[in-house]
């Protein structure tokens, strides 16, 4: 073994010494050392990566990630250091280390460093190890006492929901009557009730139900309140945070959200009392979408990036962050579309049609309004014209309330990204049959399709048409899988090693990672029939059909949120400084932790384009 501790030694010296180690194998999430068990030894990291972590409740803080040919252990080398003929410890650790992938590992017992300790290059490179790492576990405790700021001066970020909570509601069984519910509502002056049965949660009726579901439809006051409530309402567990119930309701559209411990009703929060809290305005202006109109349309911007810039201030996950900005975004897309749909004549659209988003809006991963990518089916080609018009004016209402046209054209607006069932088929059916690279890169673009507006059952019909168009696609797969082939994410050790060295002082997240997953999963979900769906979804989806791991679904969604944040952040801040958007990272002012956490993530992203492109 050509390694610092075993060098300049004689053939046999070095097997004696080996004899007294042991190598050891862990598999993807191993534990490698448990806490309150006693360290005898080093383990050294000869392939694979491992993280030392702090185990909680909610989830683990890891502290330091380990790579090949580094040390784990060195936390109670202090002991060796300060006694070398002690080469034992009974004291326990709170620390745990495990595999984050496979990790072959060579342990070395005190006792062999003992005898080791008198060489000075030995005493050296051990120190060395003790320096850097000290060096690094104090830029880590720096950065998460920043971190700790930043949370505290934050209002609303670390409340909980059992912080806000209203404990008086009203409780009802679904036996009572409606008459009897809606009385109760009104002497507590309550604007919602929860349905229970035997102490367990069955629904919800609020006082708009009551309008809409009883007396617009001549309900019997009489009849049972299980007749008209919502059935399995949506709820929030009592300990999650603040910002989880308010994006929450605005997630699902509701006004009203059950709270619960341990499957026990303790109370409800609403959004007019949530909306009333300090820091919480953020949302207000995000209420006005549903009833804007075209004069109005250019001023939501406004307070759509405000509620961007207040979660990333308050350390709101990037992915939770993005499902509310893309549900916003949706619902001012589907106004814009509304408001065309009002301008034209008849009103009413004379035949069935869907709108569908492609690129980041397809995703869900739009912060900022980018340009329009969005293409428009409908079921009756003699109604061509009036899909004509409505789609110029969607593109213009769209224009209005800030995003700007495709500078390639991919707009409904475009002929070629708008028609009925059978012109769309064909169009599929060129792009698989005839596989040109300008083809390929018009598909990649289409297969981030998702439905915004329109009738569910031509989306129904549409997608089964493309299901039967990829049936004898293959070629066109195979075709799309060498495009990647042709544009691999940087492996672990070379360039992105170097890059970290800082012979590369940047790198482009969108161009060398963003786009490569996208289309490596976009790849393997049409091989694997997986045709419509977020890439979230797309990976549960291949999760069910067993294609991908439980443990690596789970480790694959850390990592491109990982990506995502760090993409979303440095746009933002270029967005906030009037500077021209880039997907470039300046690698230079990440800090150690953050460097070996993106490697991660990168290596794991990476092992997704690897799977693909080896069934080809």
């Amino acid at each position: 073994m050509h390694h610092p501790l075993f060098h300049d030694l004689t053939n046999e010296e070095r097997t004696n010494l080996l004899t007294r180690c042991q190598t050891h194998t862990f598999t993807h999430h191993q534990p490698i050392l448990k806490a309150n068990e006693t360290r005898e030894g080093l383990f050294l990291i000869q392939s694979g990566t491992v993280e030392v972590y702090l185990p909680a409740q909610d989830h683990d803080e890891v502290l330091e990630i380990i790579k090949k040919d580094q040390l784990i252990g060195l936390s109670h080398f202090i002991h060796f250091l300060s006694d070398p003929d002690s080469v034992t410890t009974d004291e326990a650790s709170l620390l745990q280390v495990r595999a984050i992938d496979d990790v072959t590992a060579l342990y070395i017992p005190f006792s062999v460093l003992k005898e080791r300790w008198s060489d000075p290059a030995v005493r050296e490179y051990l120190l060395t190890q003790v320096s850097a790492r000290l060096h690094d576990v104090y830029q880590s405790l720096a950065e998460q006492i920043q971190l700790g700021k930043k949370l505290t001066e934050s209002d609303t970020s670390a409340l909980r929901v059992q912080d806000v909570l209203s404990k008086k509601f009203v409780q009802a069984a679904t036996t009572d009557t409606i008459q009897t519910v809606a009385k109760k509502l009104s002497e507590t002056n309550q604007t919602a009730a929860v349905i229970t049965e035997n102490n367990e949660l069955q629904g919800i009726i609020t006082m708009h139900d009551f309008v809409n579901r009883v007396i617009t439809n001549g309900k019997n006051l009489t009849d049972p309140v299980h007749t008209v409530m919502t059935p399995n309402p949506i709820t929030i567990e009592h300990t999650a945070y603040f910002y989880e119930s308010i994006t929450t309701m605005l997630l699902h559209g509701i006004k009203h959200l059950p709270v619960t411990d341990n499957k026990q009703t303790v109370g409800i929060v609403t959004l007019t009392e949530l909306l009333q809290i300090k820091s919480a305005n953020f949302l207000k202006g995000t209420t006005e979408i549903s009833t804007t109109n075209i004069e109005t349309l250019p001023t939501l911007k406004t307070a759509l990036y405000s509620t961007l810039g207040t979660m990333l201030q308050q350390q709101v996950p990037t992915l939770h962050a993005l499902d509310v900005m893309n549900t916003l975004y949706d619902q001012l897309i589907q106004r814009c579309i509304e408001l065309a749909i009002e301008e034209m004549s008849p009103t009413d659209a004379p035949a069935r049609f869907c709108f569908y988003l492609m690129g980041s809006a397809g995703r869900r991963e739009q912060f900022l309004l980018t340009d329009q990518d969005h293409f428009l089916v409908y079921e009756d080609d003699s109604k061509k014209e009036y899909f004509e018009q409505l789609s110029e004016k969607i593109v213009a209402n769209l224009e209005h309330a800030g995003y700007k046209r495709c500078p390639g054209d991919m707009m409904a607006s475009n002929p070629q990204w708008r028609g009925d069932l059978q012109q769309w088929e064909s169009r599929i059916r060129e792009w698989v049959l005839h596989a040109t690279n300008d083809r390929l890169l018009l598909a990649q673009n289409f297969f981030s399709y998702r439905l915004i507006y329109g009738d569910d059952i031509l989306h129904e019909q549409f997608k089964a048409s493309i299901e039967q168009s990829l049936d004898r696609a293959k070629i066109f797969l195979y075709r799309l899988s060498q495009l990647e082939r042709e544009n691999p994410i940087p492996a672990l050790e070379q360039p992105i090693r170097s890059i970290f060295r800082m012979q590369k002082k940047t790198i482009d997240l969108k161009k060398h990672i963003l786009f490569p997953y996208h289309h490596s999963l976009q790849i393997l979900a049409l091989m694997n029939g997986v045709t419509y769906g977020t890439p979230i979804e797309k990976i549960d989806q291949l999760h069910e059909k067993k294609i991908l791991s439980n443990s690596f679904q789970k480790d694959l969604k850390a990592s491109i949120e990982s990506i995502l944040d760090y993409y979303v952040k440095n746009r933002w801040n270029q967005h906030q400084k009037g500077e021209a958007l880039t997907s470039t990272l300046d690698l230079t002012k990440l800090t150690t932790r953050e460097k070996e956490e993106l490697m991660l993530s990168i290596r794991l992203i990476k092992e997704l384009q690897s799977h693909m492109l080896s069934y080809y």
